[in-house]
């Protein structure tokens, strides 16, 4: 209970975080989409060089991305089915989005840094680039009905600065070059600013929705996909290598975990507003599931040790 209890108390700010977004958003007339280019084109490329320059690199780590890519693809897959035979709508392509996209960044990584020493959170990083290129491709791919050609998915894939700033810090990793104290120092810096402006952008765009759709039939299939569903798979994949293949360590079977219980990812209400896929219950579906997780994660961090 104690360990329940102080993961609880330390999660609580990034709630915080998000009712300041709202505030933003609603009363000061903050663009969710200019701070988004922030974070996503200056924060993010500066935070995931840092973390994967100093990453001891090893070659199984190859692995994690493609583990990632695969298990969005499974749960996007029999989501966007199994929506496809309860609503034959385009809640179907909005069931997809929600279950296979995890909120891994603006969430995952403040946990994992709260759980895992530094060393730990470049490999999460590096990890997170699966959800990445799911996004990018085979996600926007099935939230637009085909809308987005290949070519499309492709290039939106190619402008995405985190790829860069992976390939030119393992670039320096493999090189031995030292990076001088001055960066480590800004470095904490974007660190912070990733953290808070990321959270800050789930507020700001639940600010910009004219009304909270419920539907039970659907939260519940959502929740049980992102919550039940991610965790068995990725649990599976645990035993598989704890048992046979012996490829990673206990480390990254909790990274693993970490990604399994996140949240729906923020950008979601986003995406669905773009696209006009039921942008209101997007947005609720997002604010329910990430309120869940204040209890669900605490939890399954105490039944597992994590």
């Amino acid at each position: 209970m104690d360990i329940f209890l102080t993961l609880f108390t330390n999660l609580i700010p990034l709630y915080v975080l998000i009712a300041l977004g709202f505030v933003a958003g609603r009363y000061l007339n903050v663009d969710r989409e200019s701070v988004a280019n922030l974070v996503i084109y200056l924060c993010l490329p500066i935070v995931v060089f840092g973390f994967v320059v100093n990453l001891d690199f090893q070659a199984s780590y190859i692995l994690l991305p493609l583990i990632i890519i695969v298990v969005c693809i499974l749960t996007g897959g029999i989501s966007f089915v199994l929506g496809k035979k309860i609503f034959g709508d385009n809640r179907a392509n909005l069931l997809s989005m929600c279950i296979s996209m995890p909120n891994s960044g603006y969430f995952g990584l403040p946990l994992v840094l709260l759980l895992f020493d530094t060393q730990w959170a470049a490999v999460y990083m590096f990890m997170m680039l699966g959800v990445t290129i799911y996004d990018a491709t085979v996600g926007y791919y099935i939230a637009a009905r085909g809308s987005f050609s290949v070519r499309d998915s492709l290039l939106k894939l190619i402008k995405f600065p985190a790829i860069y700033a992976i390939i030119l810090a393992l670039a320096v990793n493999f090189s031995g070059i030292e990076m001088p104290d001055m960066f480590q120092t800004y470095w904490t810096h974007f660190k912070g600013a990733y953290v808070v402006m990321g959270m800050m952008i789930i507020g700001a765009a639940l600010s910009k929705v004219d009304k909270l759709v419920f539907g039970p039939r659907f939260l519940s299939l959502v929740c049980a996909g992102k919550f039940v569903l991610w965790p068995l798979l990725m649990g599976l994949i645990t035993l598989l290598d704890v048992h046979l293949l012996g490829v990673f360590n206990n480390e990254i079977h909790k990274l693993m975990l970490v990604i399994a219980v996140v949240p729906p990812a923020a950008n979601i209400a986003a995406f669905a507003a773009q696209l006009n896929v039921q942008p209101e219950k997007a947005a609720t579906t997002v604010l329910i599931c990430t309120i869940f997780a204040l209890i669900y994660i605490p939890f399954v961090v105490m039944i597992t040790g994590l």
